[in-house]
């Protein structure tokens, strides 16, 4: 390290330079830079749970993966909704969506090469591009909706205006091609089956013309026959239209069904783009894609604004310390620096941020300014020999002093965070080793712009100046670390009695601590968020839900009449009102089509709304039916997320809403599904099968991953970091006692989690690894000034009072840009943020005072020595640990 040190100030100009050609290439990358809420970043790939859920997602389709609007007319309008006009909205906001649905490349094609030609006019509007496609409606509404970001529709676009009209068109069309919509159900575009001539046939609520156009209802007759078609189904109620309790339709409902929830993202998008577009209607979006998104814009909001806060607060506390230009300028740019670093890293490399990583930026800034302080403390502590020995010659003998010192807190850390790398979690390993590597970033950065900085700028000879300036001579930090060094002397028993008394709280508050993975606890009650989810909940029965797969283990076991009625028995119980606390506000599965077709070729009479009682029946019935199967798959197009290719297994989707006024929540998810399958178990026939799987299932799923890791990573990360701190120290007992701050502030972390009602969720289960990561740099900087006063002939008391005085200061400072740093968390927006940042402030105030206190206590009641290491760190070796604050002591 000497070497290096002796390098950087030989060469501070190179040195400077190339660190920032570095910080410009990877600057680039955080353009890259992605977010990830998905599932698949909650659990391993290799999960038995998740690989049966991709199955399930092949053979049925993204069924649990939906869009849901509701739709009424715009009270500002003062239109009911059956009206022409709002009719002709919703048919507009559907065709919207339709252009995403399916498609066509021929017409694409010809789009494109049309739009080409029209924006190479010398002056064109706007409003001319997308009136010249009048005829071809879609494409001149998304003409028109793209406009919206680009410039007004009246006014000649700019050529940049135009070539930026024609990117948005052409990702569009790009969008288009992955065909990531499903199906879209909706009054408009639902087709219900019917009884004609001993029949049955296929009609759509609302008919089309020779050109694929609906032909809207315009008169009170027409509106009255619709509404009759749309009431005659029962399927169709909390499906694709609301009512009131007086049993008028109050909205009407879209569902948009995507292929895979996991690269839903970009589709989800746009149809929430589609959504604002589209004026003159109250329109209210929800399922978890939505929701998804929501956390996205949430993450990227406050990244964008955090990240400067909690700078800002770092150079705050830099001035405080320092109150010089040189103490806030370099490690204000090594800060900045390591932040670039690991963010432009993580961008070139594609990896996305999750709701764990977003911490990752804000981590950087509040661990790495310790290394920058400890650094330039000591440069300020060695003033006068620096001015004695010459700048340069000066500089290297005390920045070979504490660099040694920087490199093994930040080591320690560095193991301490990369022991996250063995967990489950995807998000969880990938925070684990780029917050490590962000560490490592840091600390190679502090050890090197901040010697080569200093090489280059003045050292004036007014060591008292200097000092008079810096924090060093802090009053109040001297009164606080006197009072520490009397209550560590003489108070001893008092203090570790408190101590065990917080534990033993703690521990009683742990066993109240809950696992949550549910995504609306990360919002506040009043976000629109969850009242958006509550109102759909309230009119199309939830959300989202659980698929629970029935299996009569018979080809075409699902033709057979006492199947289906077992599955419409299965569905009676979970909605009946004796199991409310089931939270399944509808189910949909394929029985419905049957009964449907059963009261078709009965007069439409309500009463025939059931499973025919004969085998022979249904036969008949899929003998008389048909419709269109474009994958020929032996399924019609309609029963694909219902039904097995083999008409072996049907799949019962649920739809869950909300526990009462409260979020149903993982132990609710996890009440339902033990719930279901023991009334499966207890009344399936013999010979059927049956499996939960779905969205809610993978949450529940996580929650195991996240106890088990956290016992893991705890268990892992505390017995490296013994291993470190025993092969720095080379004494056992030196190693056991740095383990009581970290893990008495752990304790008390998951005491204060279980009696505040916060959740251990993906954000707060690195909180952990964080604390022992950060205060064991705390711990090594107290035993090893103790250990190096001990080998000086001091008493314990002497040691521990000098060690005080010596370490006390900068681990104070140091933990002061820390708690700042992440208290500035509490301006998110995001509740996981505002969680995090308050529990991370508290641990950190933990681990300092249990290095600061308890740590000298626990040394003055076990006796302690320090002085017979079985292998003694050589005097020199031991100097170079020992950040000296105050030479003055």
């Amino acid at each position: 390290m000497n070497r290096y040190i002796g390098w950087v100030l030989k060469w501070p100009k190179t040195v400077l330079a190339v660190f920032a050609v570095i910080t410009i290439v990877l600057a680039s990358g955080m353009a890259k830079l992605g977010f990830d809420t998905t599932i698949s970043t909650l659990l391993p790939k290799s999960d038995p749970e998740y690989k049966y859920y991709d199955q399930v997602k092949e053979i049925y389709g993204g069924c649990d993966a939906f869009i849901i609007l509701s739709v009424t007319a715009d009270e500002a309008d003062q239109e009911h909704l059956f009206t022409p006009g709002v009719f002709q909205k919703i048919d507009h906001l559907v065709l919207d969506i339709e252009e995403f649905e399916n498609y066509h490349p021929a017409l694409e094609k010809e789009r494109m090469h049309r739009l080409e030609a029209l924006l190479g006019r010398s002056e064109i509007t706007g409003r001319q591009v997308a009136a010249a496609f009048k005829t071809d409606i879609g494409f001149s509404r998304l003409i028109s909706r793209k406009m919206k970001t680009v410039a007004s529709l009246d006014r000649p676009l700019a050529p940049g205006e135009k070539r930026e009209l024609l990117a948005l068109v052409q990702a569009s069309n790009e969008l288009k091609s992955r065909e990531m919509i499903n199906e879209i159900l909706s009054p408009f575009t639902m087709k219900d089956i019917v009884g004609k001539d001993d029949m049955l046939e296929t009609i759509s609520l609302i008919p089309t013309d020779d050109a694929g156009r609906r032909l809207l209802p315009k008169t009170d007759a027409d509106f009255d026959a619709f509404l009759r078609n749309l009431k005659r189904n029962p399927v169709f109620e909390k499906g694709i239209f609301a009512t009131d309790a007086a049993g008028n339709i109050t909205d009407l409902g879209i569902i948009v069904r995507f292929h895979d929830i996991s690269s839903s993202d970009p589709i989800a998008r746009e149809i929430l783009d589609i959504v604002s577009f589209n004026d003159g209607l109250e329109i209210v979006p929800q399922g978890e894609p939505v929701v998804l998104i929501w956390i996205n814009d949430y993450m990227q909001k406050d990244l964008m604004r955090l990240v400067p806060l909690v700078m800002l607060v770092a150079v705050i506390i830099f001035f405080l310390n320092f109150k010089s230009l040189r103490g806030v300028l370099l490690p204000f740019l090594t800060l900045s620096m390591a932040t670039v670093w690991i963010l432009g890293l993580m961008g070139h490399l594609g990896v996305k941020i999750t709701t764990v990583g977003i911490s990752i930026p804000i981590l950087m800034i509040a661990v790495g300014s310790s290394y920058a302080i400890h650094i330039l403390n000591q440069y300020y502590a060695e003033y006068h020999l620096v001015s004695q020995k010459g700048k340069i010659p000066g500089l290297q003998y005390a920045m070979s002093h504490i660099s040694v010192t920087v490199l093994l807190t930040g080591l320690t850390t560095f193991v301490a965070f990369l022991t996250l790398a063995t967990h489950e979690l995807s998000a969880i390993r990938e925070w684990g080793i780029f917050s490590a590597l962000g560490i490592a970033f840091a600390v190679f950065i502090s050890a090197s712009v901040i010697p080569a900085g200093l090489a280059l700028m003045p050292h004036h000879q007014t060591n008292h100046r200097v000092l008079r300036k810096t924090g060093v001579d802090s009053p109040l930090i001297d009164r606080l670390i006197q009072w520490m060094t009397t209550a560590a002397i003489y108070h001893y028993k008092k203090v570790l009695a408190v101590v065990m008394l917080l534990i033993v709280v703690s521990v009683a508050g742990l066993f109240r601590l809950k696992v949550e993975t549910e995504l609306l606890y990360y919002f506040k009650e009043n976000n629109y968020i969850r009242t958006s989810a509550k109102y759909i909940e309230e009119k199309f029965g939830g959300r989202w839900g659980f698929n629970v797969l029935i299996d009569s283990n018979e080809i075409d076991g699902a033709k057979d009449a006492r199947y289906l009625q077992t599955i419409s028995d299965f569905r009676k119980w979970v909605e009946c009102d004796a199991n409310r606390d089931l939270c399944i506000g509808r189910t949909d599965a394929f029985p419905d089509f049957i009964k449907t077709m059963h009261m078709a070729m009965n007069n439409d009479d309500p009463g025939f709304f059931r499973v025919p009682s004969s085998n022979a029946t249904i036969m008949d019935y899929f003998e008389i039916y048909s419709d269109t199967d474009e994958n020929s798959d032996g399924r019609v197009d309609r029963f694909e997320a219902y039904i097995d290719p083999d008409f072996q297994t049907c799949n019962v989707m649920t739809r869950l809403g909300q526990n009462g006024d409260g979020l149903l929540g993982t132990a609710g998810l996890k009440h339902i599904k033990k719930q279901i399958s023991a009334y499966l178990s207890a009344t399936l026939p013999g010979e059927y099968d049956f499996k939960i799987t779905g969205y809610p299932l993978m949450l529940i799923k996580s929650v195991d991953y996240i106890v088990y890791g956290q016992v893991q990573s705890l268990v892992l990360t505390l017995l490296v970091i013994f291993g470190v701190v025993l092969m720095l120290l080379r004494d056992i007992r030196a190693a056991l006692l740095s383990l009581i701050p970290m893990t008495v502030a752990v304790i008390i972390n998951f005491g204060i989690m279980g009696w505040s009602g916060i959740h251990l969720d993906v954000a707060t289960s690195i909180i952990a690894a964080i604390t022992i990561g950060i205060g064991v740099d705390d711990t090594i900087h107290f035993l090893n000034t103790f250990r190096y006063f001990r080998k000086q002939a001091l008493s314990v008391d002497a040691a521990i009072q000098k060690t005080l005085q010596v370490s006390g200061k900068a681990i104070i400072f140091t933990s002061l840009a820390l708690i700042c740093g992440f208290s500035v968390l509490g301006l998110s927006t995001f509740k996981p943020l505002i969680l995090f940042g308050f529990l991370m402030a508290v641990t950190m105030v933990a681990t300092t005072v249990g290095a600061l206190l308890v740590l000298p206590c626990a040394i003055k009641f076990s006796g302690i020595r320090l002085v017979k290491a079985a292998s003694p760190v050589p005097e020199k070796s031991v100097k170079t640990l020992i950040p000296l604050l105050a030479k003055k002591n």
